[in-house]
């Protein structure tokens, strides 16, 4: 059996699909599992899945410690920044390691496994939004959804919906998703009326969230209170659709944890140093060029602005 264990969001489960219409027409067994929403983490679950399985593909999950410390041969198949692994038993699959730019794991995968269809394209839309047509992998994106009878606005509306599961942090369903995607029409995609009725509950809490931002020369703070996973779709609302250069989104209330997000319109070396040193104060911490996650105890989110201020050289809160 072929276990994947995928990233919650819509990339990582348009990568997971992918895998699984490719393991489909060769008849091969498979079962999907994702990490604890919002945790980078393998709980007792998907150790006792790995234990069973006989190859193990880690798809859009930046967990290199995990994927070194799994006793069977894994393919490791991403686009982050991060460590290569010199395993035997593993294959590790990134093409910016190379030096290359990729726009989603879900490009990588295509490429991986000679598939590419319209999730290919709507996983990039998933890390890049509508700022994907505008990149060098704009056109054949383009290409790929038209092939299948989308349009770019039918790519961000798919996001939008695919995403929903995770973010109100229902786990059952976002695994569940994964066969959905993978053998659905792509019309489809936009019609399931579970995904529907999500994404109404979501922009009504999005809006809650927006209704404390702040603003100053550019850089936008927002902080709030919620149960529903909306982070990093608040922070992609204040650069993609609003326009600032920058967000620092802080969730400090969020399952039991406090939440910190930093999304950049343009890369910057700058989150790579910023995640490096929340990793050594012992902050779970992730990302790449454009964007930070963090998650940490309530009693520490203050410490992480903080940090954010010192490496970013910005004044965080504002009124």
């Amino acid at each position: 059996m072929k276990l994947i264990v995928h990233h919650w969001d819509v990339d990582g489960l348009c990568s997971a699909a992918i895998a699984v219409a490719t393991f489909d027409k060769s008849e091969t067994e498979w079962e999907n599992c994702t990490p604890p929403i919002g945790r980078f983490e393998l709980d007792s679950r998907i150790l006792e899945l790995i234990g069973k399985a006989d190859e193990v593909y880690f798809l859009d999950l930046n967990m290199v410690d995990a994927v070194k410390a799994v006793d069977k041969p894994a393919i490791f198949i991403d686009h982050h920044n991060q460590e290569k692994i010199d395993k035997p038993s593993v294959i590790h699959v990134n093409p910016v390691l190379d030096g290359m730019q990729v726009p989603s794991a879900s490009w990588v995968v295509s490429d991986y496994f000679s598939l590419w269809n319209h999730l290919s394209a709507i996983g990039a839309v998933g890390d890049l939004g509508a700022k994907l047509f505008s990149t060098e992998f704009g056109s054949s994106a383009e290409k790929l959804l038209l092939r299948h009878g989308l349009t770019r606005e039918d790519a961000l509306k798919a996001v939008n919906l695919i995403d929903s599961s995770y973010i109100l942090m229902d786990r059952k369903a976002v695994e569940e998703s994964v066969e959905f995607l993978a053998f659905a029409e792509p019309a489809e995609l936009l019609e399931r009326e579970e995904w529907i009725k999500n994404v109404e509950k979501i922009e009504s809490e999005i809006e809650k969230a927006f209704s404390n931002l702040a603003s100053n020369n550019g850089i936008a703070w927002i902080e709030f209170s919620s149960q529903f996973n909306i982070i990093s779709k608040v922070a992609r609302k204040a650069v993609w659709e609003e326009g600032f250069e920058a967000v620092i989104a802080v969730n400090r209330d969020f399952d039991g944890m406090a939440q910190v997000y930093v999304r950049l319109r343009n890369p910057s070396p700058k989150i790579l140093r910023l995640i490096s040193e929340l990793k050594d104060r012992g902050i779970n911490a992730g990302g790449k060029e454009e964007v930070m996650g963090a998650i940490c105890p309530k009693s520490k989110v203050d410490e992480v602005i903080e940090i954010l201020e010192e490496v970013l050289e910005w004044r965080a809160r504002f009124s």
